[in-house]
């Protein structure tokens, strides 16, 4: 029998991993579907039925379809009453910080990490990603002096939304101990029932029920 939700995605892809931490911390069963990227299938004419954006993650819920992961989450969490925010003063500071971080801190980790892995233009670009990474991660570190979590004294979408960045600092090559709060952050994150990190959780391959 199919799960209600149905998760495309990349193994590869930190937006996907926010997806699929979202519903596993809150133990949803799920069929995943893995869109190949290198060979281009997000932009295959099936793939863009399901995303027009040609991006991933997208996620079937009992015939409804979504995409962009942020907004994913504030669907689940919205679905299922977990890590949502608990009056709409936390609601908006949710938002703020899903907002920021695709805008201050997901770009440059992200761009640091694919040109580690897959692709290094020019060093006056990687330079200047890595310091707009840098810069975001010294925001972050300051805010979260302390504080257990990004909105108050639980974890929210806040946190996996942001989480979901920071996991892959360190195959951008940063040292996550450099920003101390960031660090012990991160690992009260990790300490939450049903956490995996991302190639634990994301399968190479389509699977079901997962």
């Amino acid at each position: 029998m199919a799960a209600a939700y149905t998760l495309y995605g990349s193994f590869l892809s930190a937006p996907t991993y926010k997806v699929g931490l979202m519903l596993a911390l809150c133990g949803l069963k799920y069929d995943y579907r893995h869109v190949d990227l290198a060979k281009g299938q997000h932009k295959s004419a099936d793939f863009l039925r399901i995303n027009r954006y040609g991006q991933v993650p997208a996620m079937i819920h009992d015939g409804f379809t979504l995409c962009q992961a942020n907004t994913i989450l504030e669907y689940i969490a919205e679905q299922t009453e977990k890590f949502a925010p608990a009056n709409g003063e936390e609601r908006q500071r949710i938002r703020e910080w899903l907002v920021w971080e695709t805008d201050r801190l997901e770009p440059g980790i992200n761009r640091s990490r694919f040109f580690e892995r897959f692709a290094k233009p020019d060093q006056a670009v990687v330079d200047y990603h890595r310091k707009w990474a840098e810069m975001g991660l010294g925001v972050l570190d300051e805010l979260m002096e302390g504080k257990r979590f990004l909105v108050g004294e639980r974890p929210t979408i806040a946190d996996i939304g942001v989480y979901g960045v920071v996991a892959h600092m360190a195959e951008a090559k940063f040292d996550i101990g450099a920003w101390p709060q960031v660090k012990a952050w991160s690992e009260r994150v990790a300490a939450l029932p049903g956490f995996k990190l991302p190639y634990d959780l994301l399968p190479k391959a389509d699977q079901d029920a997962a």
